[in-house]
């Protein structure tokens, strides 16, 4: 390692077992494994030096879809496992969300894999972050659809808002991955999830 940056890549978070099954959900639940889950400590993201800190999320199961759409979202909650929607989590997509083109997949057991990255653009009371990467789902073993996932779907330089109150510099954060369905009859699970801190 050279240092010419002074930074180092360093491990968050990262599981050592499989999460639990989300089966037909339309709420948002953490597929992530609890164990070994990502944890950003009190004021990981300073007032001065919090711009342009990057996080770098990766994860990868296996999926059985229809003709449905799947959510998937990393999320910053303060208490482990709790799915987004539930108070702790401002704004309705989290830091990333995937794309709802997913509806177009049809797959059974479909091995997939999801990698984004994250950077704060500003810290404050609400601190924002640009989320960018890609979703793919391995439709047979040479073929496979990709689907941008970011913080908007809309433009990818719009950015994701989460804390209140300076929550995001005041309190420590987990960094989880989240999912929901559109339909019944669809299977997601998380096998492998790891976070990196990038700077």
């Amino acid at each position: 390692m050279s240092w010419t940056t002074g930074t180092q890549t360093e491990t968050l978070g990262a599981n050592n077992a499989v999460g639990a099954a989300l089966t037909a959900s339309a709420t948002p639940t953490v597929i992530s494994p609890s164990t070994g889950a990502a944890y950003l400590p009190t004021n990981f993201f300073l007032p001065s030096y919090g711009i342009g800190k990057s996080l770098l999320v990766k994860a990868s199961g296996a999926v059985t879809i229809t003709a449905a759409n799947l959510t998937l979202a990393v999320q910053a909650s303060t208490a482990l496992g709790t799915a987004l929607g539930s108070g702790l989590v401002t704004g309705t997509t989290g830091i990333l969300a995937s794309t709802n083109a997913v509806a177009g997949v049809t797959a059974t057991n479909a091995p997939w894999e999801l990698e984004c990255l994250i950077t704060c653009v500003t810290t404050g009371s609400a601190a924002t972050f640009l989320a960018s990467g890609s979703l793919k789902i391995y439709t047979t073993s040479t073929t496979w659809q990709n689907f941008r996932v970011g913080s908007t779907q809309s433009n990818p330089n719009t950015t994701a808002t989460i804390g209140a109150s300076g929550t995001v510099l005041n309190g420590g954060y987990y960094i989880e991955l989240s999912a929901n369905w559109s339909t019944t009859s669809q299977s997601i699970t998380c096998y492998s999830y790891i976070c990196l801190g990038l700077n």
